[in-house]
């Protein structure tokens, strides 16, 4: 039994080992066939590269003003709008305008909402009369009194001289008389009393031709101009008020908010707000910057804005920087202006801003898919006669699109742009379809880094 196995393997043995050596060679032509790994290689060329900080903040209007009223009064109208509303009623189509309200544009000087003027108009018409009389009181003062008033006064002079030298002259009788013991005491005091009366009388109609000679004193005038100043300056308070029954717009704006409606009660104190309106012409993003890029931001910095529903990005500018870092968050803010006068964005929403921190016009520049991390460190893979190899960079600036390559890379080698992940040092591949490296790609404006140098 032994023997006839033995026999058996000799017989068979050539044949098998033939049949091995076969399969090994037909497995050598399969292996050699494999496809290579076709990827995108770009050419490595200088070119200029920005890197920029993005900041995210809320949008908000450079003016916004709160309509309140400086009187006290109940809503008569607002201004009717160009927007109708049609309805119908008893069978006809009827079309009313709506009244000034939410997203309505105005203008400078439009009036935006009428308090009932009724009772202004009365105090003004009360006030006018007063002024009026103040100043006829005036005029009569200083007319002051007409010759036929002072002659009158002269003749009251003369009548009463007259009185008294008939006065004087009875009681020198009396005196006589009661010498004599031919009156009695009572008819000798009865002549002094009408004595002094008369004296007393002609004293009073002397003073009062001289006031009416001398005129108005001073004091006087000044009293009655007094008066008359006091009268014009309650007419024009009540003019004021009356005016400001009627509030207009104080600069070109958009209604973003209504409080009230016709009827409705306001008063200045405690205040009634009316209406919100906004300049949205121009907005500025306050946005608040981290404190180890205060000496990368300036004044008058051109950034660029970008928003939800927006296409592209809108440039904006730096136009205030706080000098005080807030101790709490190490940052500090900023604010950057946008021209929004064709509308693109609406006050209230947020916007990315991206600020151009750092530039090299003349780096070399490789695509961000191009870079590999390995354990922290950034590779690339240099295209070299049908072969891949992995060789360690140095990072510079970074933004959206690509990196900046300080060592590792000459200008004019090729590299791997795509399929990185695929990759491996010393593996065949196949150039695909050449990707050029467009000279203004390096630009862009959202950056995946912002740091001013990467160590590789």
């Amino acid at each position: 039994m032994i023997r006839r196995r033995l026999w058996f393997i000799l017989l068979f043995l050539p044949t098998m080992l033939a049949g091995c050596g076969s399969r090994e060679q037909s497995a050598a032509p399969t292996e050699a066939a494999a496809p290579e790994l076709s990827v995108p290689l770009v050419e490595v060329r200088p070119s200029r590269i920005t890197a920029h900080l993005e900041l995210v903040g809320t949008l908000i209007p450079l003016r916004a003003t709160t309509i309140v009223s400086d009187v006290d009064g109940i809503i008569h109208s607002f201004p009717q709008s160009d927007r109708k509303v049609t309805y119908e009623e008893n069978g006809k189509r009827v079309s009313r305008a709506l009244g000034l309200d939410i997203g309505h544009r105005v203008k400078q000087g439009q009036p935006l909402v009428q308090i009932d003027p009724v009772d202004f108009e009365l105090d003004l018409k009360l006030a006018e009369a007063n002024l009026e009389l103040a100043k006829r009181q005036l005029v009569d003062l200083r007319s002051w009194k007409r010759k036929e008033e002072i002659a009158q006064l002269k003749a009251r002079v003369a009548q009463a001289i007259a009185v008294q030298t008939q006065a004087d002259a009875n009681l020198k009788r009396a005196k006589q008389l009661f010498e004599k013991k031919a009156t009695s005491r009572s008819n000798l005091d009865e002549a002094v009393m009408a004595a002094q009366s008369a004296e007393a009388a002609r004293a009073e109609a002397e003073a009062a031709l001289a006031l009416a000679e001398a005129g108005p004193t001073p004091e006087q005038l000044a009293v009655a101009e007094a008066q008359v100043a006091a009268a014009e300056a309650e007419v024009r308070r009540k003019a004021e008020k009356l005016r400001k029954t009627t509030i207009r717009c104080p600069y070109d704006a958009v209604v973003s908010d209504r409080y009230v409606d016709v009827g409705d009660r306001v008063t200045a104190m405690p205040r009634v707000e009316i209406l919100q309106i906004i300049d949205p012409s121009a907005l500025f993003a306050q946005i608040a910057v981290p404190e180890k890029y205060q000496d990368l931001v300036r004044l008058d910095m051109v950034a660029s804005v970008r928003a939800e529903g927006v296409t592209q990005a809108v440039p904006a500018v730096v136009d205030l920087i706080n000098a005080k870092i807030d101790p709490a968050t190490r940052t500090f803010r900023i604010r950057v202006t946008i021209d929004n006068r064709e509308d693109l964005f609406k006050a209230g929403g947020f916007a990315t801003v991206s600020l151009p921190i750092a530039s090299h016009p003349d780096a070399l520049t490789v695509p961000i898919e191009s870079v590999v991390f390995s354990e922290g460190r950034p590779a690339v893979f240099v295209y070299r006669e049908g072969h891949v190899e992995k060789r360690p960079v140095r990072l510079g600036l970074g933004n959206q699109t690509h990196y900046e390559i300080i060592s590792g890379l000459q200008s004019g080698e090729r590299i791997a742009a795509g399929r990185t992940s695929m990759l491996a040092d010393g593996l065949r591949v196949r150039p695909a379809e050449k990707v050029p490296l467009s000279p203004n790609a390096a630009t862009a404006h959202r950056p995946a880094a912002t740091s001013a140098a990467r160590g590789g």
